[in-house]
């Protein structure tokens, strides 16, 4: 990863944070809104910096809030997808397929090998938040209005952050609605839930041995080999991929509970697939499915993006208004969801609790 130098006590639109500007403006982070509505005419001459006071009070603290990895980027890094304006976008899904036959030396028909496209169409779901300030409120705090204005617009990236992340595993639904804003939780792409095998009548992991747990996790881990051909054990074994363990927060402490011999669910799955397995604690998992916790197997690896995190924008921030002793500032966002990419690469289990 290139760093880059950055001032913290500026704007990102300041020359100090030229190079951090570019990126993210070109990566779909941070764009600033250059039109501005007017009922009328414009009267004074239009100043060619007028576009960057929009950035005036975002600092680069701002953007790594805006930016910092929540619970749905460790599943799946953001990737921006279409631009501002759209009302869907259409994602590409490369299916490398292909075969070989015996070669006579007289004909081309083992050149079966080809790539298949299949389009995705999503929706996209605009919105927005902001912040306001006026003197009073300036005042009490205690500091500089810079830098009080500055706190309001870092705590409205941090809301457009928490949505995104809310975004990807809930999707969203709108009235009227015609094209699909999946989630993780609820694309119909992925095989239905399986619940866990029970032991002594009860499939609640507070009720099972860590053996049982552990034995949980290896049943997902072989019916996610079985559905996908071999691909997976195939690319855990080699070390080119691995799994993630997506699982609910409260059922997180079942898999550090310790047997008669100190054993824990999870030091048996590390014994099993070292560094090759990571869990990751999915609040939303949480009762998610009639009642019950869940957890979810994933297999990631380079050159597969099993999961599409989608952003259009994650944000776009407008001119900043005055009047009176007030100023505000609307900056909004968009996103087309989760997209599951690799169906067969995932299986989702309830009856944890």
């Amino acid at each position: 990863m290139v760093k880059i130098k950055v001032n913290n006590e500026k704007s990102i639109a300041h020359v100090d944070n030229k190079e951090l500007l570019a990126r993210i403006s070109n990566k779909g982070i941070v764009v600033a809104e250059t039109k501005v509505m007017n009922a009328g005419p414009m009267v004074t001459t239009p100043n060619i910096q007028a576009p960057f006071g929009s950035l005036a009070y975002i600092r680069p603290q701002a953007v790594e809030v805006l930016t910092a990895p929540r619970v749905a980027d460790k599943l799946a890094a953001p990737q921006k997808n279409g631009k501002w304006g759209d009302e869907l976008v259409n994602i590409k899904i490369k299916e490398f397929k292909g075969s070989t036959s015996p070669d006579d030396g007289l004909s081309s028909d083992g050149l079966q090998s080809k790539t298949n496209y299949t389009n995705e169409v999503r929706g996209v779901y605009y919105y927005t938040t902001g912040w306001m300030s006026n003197d009073r409120a300036e005042a009490t705090a205690g500091a500089f209005a810079e830098n009080y204005r500055a706190d309001q617009a870092e705590s409205a990236m941090r809301s457009l952050a928490i949505d995104r992340n809310k975004f990807f595993f809930s999707g969203v639904a709108l009235k009227g609605q015609t094209t699909p804003i999946y989630g993780l939780l609820n694309d119909p792409d992925l095989g239905a839930y399986e619940a866990v095998p029970a032991e002594g009548g009860d499939t609640a992991w507070n009720a099972k041995s860590p053996e049982a747990i552990a034995n949980d996790i290896t049943n997902a881990y072989a019916k996610l080999n079985e559905q996908s051909e071999g691909v997976v054990s195939e690319g855990v074994e080699s070390g080119r991929g691995k799994l993630i363990l997506a699982v609910a927060p409260t059922s997180i402490p079942m898999l550090n509970r310790a047997n008669t011999y100190g054993k824990t669910a999870r030091a048996m799955l590390d014994e099993t697939y070292g560094d090759r397995l990571e869990v990751v604690s999915v609040p939303q998992f949480t009762n998610a499915d009639s009642s019950s916790d869940v957890f979810y197997l994933i297999y990631k690896e380079d050159g597969f993006d099993t999961l599409l995190n989608s952003y259009v924008e994650m944000a776009r921030v407008y001119p900043l208004f005055v009047k009176d002793s007030i100023v505000s500032q609307k900056i909004s966002a968009a996103t087309s969801g989760c997209v599951v990419q690799y169906p067969m690469f995932i299986v989702r289990y309830n009856g944890l609790s």
